[in-house]
C-alpha cells in the first residue's frame, strides 16, 4: 500500500509530465417509446471504427472555442478544422452539475431518466431524508483504501455508451479516467472496464472494488513514478503569448483567486490554506492545470497496456478533463489563468490525438468532445460590463435560511407550511420562480425554464433549499449562488451560461462542418453510437446527429 505522504516527497521521475504545461424513473420531457434499454440492430461490424474517444471538459462553455480561436495551435485547432461542430448545443436540464452533466452525455437521457440529479441530492428512504453522493456506494471500497467510502454507479439507473459498446461486442475494451470520480464512473456507464480517477485524499488514481479487486501493475507504476513530480512544483507559470492575452481578462481582478493572489506566477506555497503537504496537494488539484496532464499520460498509457483500438474489436475511451472547472472556479471563465489552462488542454488534446493516430490509425478512431456544464462569469465583471450580476452573501444566505426555518416553526398542516416559505422566496431578491414537484409531474408550463426542472426531477433524489418541501428554486439570473464565498464564481443554473457547451465530432465517418442548429447533449451519445454501428437503446431521450 502507497503512503500518500511519502509520495509528496517522492524524487521527480517522470520527464513526460515536466512539460506537460430505485423509484422508478419520472417520464421524460420527450416521450419516446415505452422504456426498454435494449439495442436496435448494429450496422455491419467492418464498417466500425477501431477506437470510440469520448472527451469531456469540465465547465468548458461553447464560447470558449470562439473567444480563443486565434490561440488555438494544436487539438482545439484540429477538431474545428477538421470537425462537425455544432455552436448551438445545450443541457436541457435545470441543475447543471458535473455528476449531472457526465451521465447525461454518457446516458443520452435526462436526469430524470437516469436518476443523477446532482452532485449529491436529498433522498428519501425508509429512515427518512439523508443526503446522498453522485456515485457513492459502501458496497464497492476504494481499492487499498477500504476506510475512505465506497465508489460505484450504483445511483446511475440507465446504461450508458460504454455499456453499449460492451454489449455490441463482449470482448470489448472500457477504459474511463479523470481527476474526479463522479465524471470517471458515470462516463463508464455500468460496464466493469478499467476505470480510475485521482482520489483526493491521496492524489493518486484509484478504482474501487465494483471495478476489481486490486489495481492494475501499470497503474501502480504510474501512481509511483508519474504522480509525485506533480506534488513537488510550487509555481504555476503563464505560458500566454504576449499576442494572445488580448484574449481575456487582464491578469488581475479582485474577485479572483483568494483576492489577494491574482495575478501570474502562483506560488502554491504562498496560495495554499496552509503550509502542510496535504494543503499543497488540494492547491494543485484544485488551483492549477496539473492534474489534466496527468488524466492523459494514464489514459496514453492505458490505450498501450490495454491495446486499445489495435485488437480487431471497437473499444472505449473516456477522458473526462476536469481543471477547466477548478481554475474556473477559482478565476472565471474569461481569466488569464484560464486561458493559460486551455492553452495547456489545446497541447494535451494534440497530443492524444497526434497518439492516437500513431497506435490505432489515423482514419480509424471517431471522437466527440463536449462538457458537463458552463459557467455563470465573475458576477462582479458582468455588473462591470452592463449585464445582470451580483454576489450573493453569506449574511444573504442566513437571512434566507432563517426565515425559512421561522416559517417552518410556526407549524400547521404541509399546504400551510408550503404557502409561508413559497412567499418568503417569492419575496427574496435572488430567488426568481419556483417550481412544485406535482405540477411539474402533471405537465405545468408557467414558464420556458419549466421544461429544464421537469428534466431534473426524479422521483425521491431532490436539490435545493426547498426540495424536501417538494418546491424546486430558480435564482435570479447573473446571481452567484456560492455559499458567501467572496471570490470566484460557480454554475448549476438553469440558464444559458450554465448550459450553452461545446460539441464537436471527428474522425472516422465524420465530414468537417458547422452547424447553428440547437441541438441537446443527450444527442452525443447516440451520435457516437451510430458513427461507430454500435447498438444503443430505442428508448433514449436524444437522437443521433451524425451518421457514417
Amino acid at each position: 500500500m502507497t503512503n500518500p505522504a511519502k509520495l509528496l516527497l517522492a524524487p521527480a521521475l517522470a520527464a513526460a509530465l515536466a512539460c506537460a504545461g430505485p423509484t422508478p424513473a419520472a417520464t421524460p420531457q420527450t416521450a419516446g417509446t415505452p422504456p426498454t434499454d435494449a439495442p436496435t440492430d448494429p450496422t455491419s461490424p467492418q464498417e466500425a471504427p477501431a477506437l470510440v474517444v469520448f472527451v469531456v471538459v469540465d465547465q468548458m462553455r461553447a464560447d470558449h472555442l470562439t473567444r480563443y480561436a486565434e490561440a488555438w495551435r494544436e487539438g482545439f485547432k484540429r477538431l474545428i478544422e477538421g470537425g462537425m461542430v455544432f455552436h448551438q448545443a445545450s443541457h436541457d436540464h435545470a441543475y447543471t452539475e458535473t455528476a449531472a452533466g457526465h451521465a447525461t452525455l454518457s446516458t443520452g437521457t435526462y436526469p430524470s431518466r437516469h436518476g443523477i440529479v446532482g452532485n449529491e441530492w436529498s433522498q428519501e428512504g425508509d429512515a427518512g431524508w439523508r443526503s446522498t453522493y453522485a456515485v457513492e456506494d459502501a458496497a464497492a471500497p476504494i481499492v487499498d483504501w477500504p476506510t475512505l467510502g465506497g465508489r460505484s454507479p450504483a445511483n446511475l439507473l440507465r446504461t450508458g455508451l460504454a455499456d453499449w459498446v460492451q454489449a455490441a461486442d463482449s470482448d470489448a475494451r472500457v477504459t474511463s479516467i479523470s481527476t474526479k470520480d463522479r465524471a470517471a464512473i458515470t462516463m463508464a456507464g455500468k460496464s466493469g472496464g478499467h476505470t480510475y480517477w485521482v482520489h483526493e485524499s491521496t492524489g493518486i488514481f484509484a478504482t474501487s472494488e465494483y471495478y476489481r479487486k486490486d489495481l492494475p501493475r501499470w497503474v501502480r507504476s504510474f501512481n509511483e513514478g508519474v504522480m509525485p513530480p506533480l506534488y513537488q512544483d510550487t509555481l504555476w507559470t503563464s505560458l500566454v503569448p504576449a499576442e494572445a492575452a488580448p484574449l481575456s481578462r487582464p491578469d488581475t481582478f479582485p474577485f479572483e483567486g483568494d483576492g489577494v493572489h491574482t495575478a501570474f506566477p502562483h506560488n502554491g506555497r504562498l496560495e495554499a490554506r496552509d503550509t502542510s503537504d496535504w494543503a499543497f496537494l488540494a492547491w494543485v488539484r484544485e488551483w492549477t492545470p496539473r492534474l489534466d496532464a496527468a488524466s492523459l499520460e494514464l489514459a496514453l498509457r492505458a490505450v498501450d497496456e490495454l491495446d486499445l483500438g489495435q485488437r480487431g474489436h471497437t473499444d472505449f475511451l473516456s477522458v473526462s478533463f476536469s481543471q477547466v472547472d477548478y481554475v474556473g472556479h477559482r478565476f472565471g471563465p474569461f481569466s488569464r489563468e484560464q486561458l493559460d489552462n486551455l492553452l495547456r488542454l489545446d497541447h494535451l488534446l494534440g497530443r492524444l490525438m497526434e497518439s492516437l493516430d500513431s497506435s490505432v490509425g489515423e482514419g480509424r478512431w471517431v471522437m466527440a468532445l463536449s462538457s458537463d456544464h458552463g459557467v455563470l462569469e465573475l458576477p462582479e465583471w458582468r455588473a462591470q460590463e452592463g449585464m445582470a450580476g451580483a454576489r450573493v452573501t453569506g449574511d444573504d444566505l442566513r437571512a434566507y435560511r432563517d426565515a425559512l426555518r421561522s416559517d417552518i416553526a410556526q407549524g400547521g398542516d404541509v399546504a400551510a407550511i408550503r404557502d409561508r416559505v413559497e412567499a418568503t422566496a417569492r419575496g427574496t431578491w435572488f430567488i426568481d420562480a419556483l417550481y412544485r414537484h406535482e405540477d411539474l409531474l402533471a405537465g405545468a408550463r408557467p414558464d420556458t425554464f419549466a421544461v429544464l426542472f421537469r428534466n431534473s426531477q426524479y422521483p425521491g433524489r431532490t436539490k435545493g433549499t426547498l426540495s424536501r418541501l417538494g418546491i424546486m428554486e430558480r435564482q435570479t439570473e447573473g446571481t452567484l449562488m456560492s455559499d458567501g464565498a467572496p471570490y470566484g464564481t460557480s454554475h448549476g443554473s438553469a440558464y444559458w451560461y450554465d448550459r450553452h457547451v461545446p460539441l464537436v465530432f471527428y474522425g472516422a465517418g465524420v465530414r468537417a462542418g458547422r452547424s447553428d442548429e440547437a441541438v441537446r447533449t443527450v444527442d452525443v451519445a447516440p451520435s457516437l453510437a451510430a458513427l461507430a454501428g454500435i447498438s444503443a437503446p430505442d428508448d433514449l431521450d436524444g437522437r443521433a446527429l451524425v451518421s457514417r
